[in-house]
């Protein structure tokens, strides 16, 4: 095993990469992580070596170089070789949220001449300009489009930071001036194994990536984020708490329905009174978030609270997308469409908090109804509880296809509808998406609410290893007329 300086120096001169697909011949170098994949992709090192590349990697394979960490490898390898990044970076984990705090910051911080990078990909201008494919690029990715964006004049970046790219040290070398947390919830125990280790690799970001002297943005009126207060200060780090009447910067939702959200802001003793096209009383304390995370990019409050007043939601996340009392068109049976809302939510703590918030908007004697899945090869733990989570909030529930990827879709809905039965429901189990939108559309009134969950902005269903164009948004428009 040798240093992480030794394996930097083996790359000089080399084309690195880190899919062994990549590799060409003797000129490529392939570092590869073992954490990415189970079984730890000993085939894919071996077949870079057989193409005569230099293959660095956590890994003991013959005629390979073996380091402790090979992301610390990449994530440096990385920052030197594309040091330009903008002059004012924050970052926001959290298992939910964390696309909508960075769409807020690049929307407040647009005298910055900002952007955001996480699920969405590269946004400008509220614009997609590039896709990347994950929450949070590899350090391959991450470091090029940052110099890319500080060449192009950018002062600000917003990354979402995802609890694996935490792990795998992908953030490792990014410049964060701030960091936020949002919430902490069940998601991802298929990569961490547990929540204990779900936790700490989201707290690296506190107690490793961000520098002493940045500044740490904590909801507090999310218990479970308690712990990082006491991360912070023992680093003798700046922090600033949001979120409840307790916190420094106060975000106060005043009124939450289908209008929006009217909200007070205050930050030293200044308060700022708000009406956001935000649906759900959730959106406050994301909302928090970035406010506190574009005062770490060192915006005057005056200025943070205008530019506040014009945000809107992200594409996907609680989006409208129809309804209204107007006489309904085509196959709503009842002649009558329902308010359908399409949102991203696809972990127990999301689902939980779009239904509740959706709940006021139902009218009189009308129902709340949800149309969802879970996606496959991911955490599975997760279907029973959230079938259960709709079934005690909802009126009605469809159980259909998210992305079941490489499994087999009757089983996970079977996991769904099992916590659905257990929280004293009987589900609709529909495995065709658009004949399960298309049902509870048949089932609803003008009174109604549907919430189609867990896919949001998505255009595409990814079934085995096909991508199928479905966009939730779209369907809904054209089964409404």
């Amino acid at each position: 095993m040798i240093k992480i300086e030794q394996a930097l120096e083996l790359l000089r001169g080399k084309r690195v990469v880190e899919d062994s697909r990549e590799v060409v011949g003797i000129a490529d170098a392939l570092v590869w992580d073992s954490r990415i994949m189970k079984g730890g992709g000993v085939e894919f090192v071996r077949a870079a070596l057989d193409k005569g590349a230099t293959v660095v990697t956590d890994l003991e394979v013959q005629g390979a170089v073996r380091v402790a960490d090979a992301g610390e490898v990449l994530a440096r390898y990385a920052a030197g070789h594309w040091p330009k990044q903008p002059a004012k970076i924050v970052g926001v984990t959290g298992t939910a949220g964390k696309s909508s705090v960075a769409w807020f910051c690049q929307q407040i911080g647009r005298q910055m001449n900002s952007a955001a990078v996480g699920t969405l990909g590269v946004i400008r201008e509220d614009k997609v300009v590039e896709y990347t494919g994950y929450t949070s690029p590899s350090a391959l990715k991450v470091h090029p489009i940052l110099q890319s964006l500080a060449e192009d004049g950018v002062g600000l970046a917003a990354l979402e930071v995802s609890s694996h790219a935490l792990a795998l040290r992908r953030m490792d070398g990014v410049r964060f001036c701030a960091a936020g947390y949002t919430n902490f919830t069940q998601d991802h125990l298929d990569f961490h194994g547990s929540m204990e280790e779900y936790f700490l690799a989201k707290l690296r970001l506190f107690s490793e990536v961000l520098p002493e002297n940045g500044l740490a943005v904590v909801n507090v009126r999310r218990q479970e984020l308690w712990p990082i207060l006491g991360v912070v200060k023992q680093r003798g780090g700046k922090l600033l708490s949001v979120g409840t009447s307790n916190a420094e910067l106060v975000v106060e939702v005043v009124r939450a329905d289908a209008r929006g959200l009217q909200v007070n802001l205050k930050l030293d003793r200044v308060p700022v009174a708000l009406e956001l096209p935000l649906v759900g009383s959730f959106q406050a304390d994301n909302l928090a978030v970035a406010l506190g995370l574009m005062v770490g990019a060192g915006m005057a409050w005056g200025e943070i609270a205008t530019a506040a007043a014009h945000v809107t939601s992200v594409a996907g996340r609680m989006e409208i997308v129809g309804g209204g009392k107007a006489k309904g068109q085509g196959a709503l049976a009842k002649g009558g469409r329902p308010t359908v809302v399409v949102d991203y939510a696809h972990k127990p703590d999301a689902l939980r908090r779009a239904l509740e918030a959706l709940r006021p908007m139902v009218v009189g004697s009308g129902k709340l109804r949800v149309v969802f899945g879970c996606g496959g090869n991911r955490d599975a733990g997760k279907r029973p509880i959230m079938g259960k989570i709709a079934a005690e909030l909802a009126d009605a529930v469809y159980v259909t296809d998210d992305n079941p990827r490489r499994e087999e879709a009757g089983g996970i809905r079977d996991a769904v509808v099992a916590g659905v039965v257990a929280g004293g429901k009987k589900p609709r189990n529909i495995g065709d998406r658009r004949k399960a939108i298309l049902a509870a559309l048949n089932d609803s009134g003008p009174d109604d609410v549907v919430l189609v969950a867990g896919k949001g902005h998505e255009d595409g269903q990814i079934v085995g290893e096909t991508v199928l164009p479905f966009d939730d948004r779209v369907v809904v428009r054209e089964l409404l007329g």
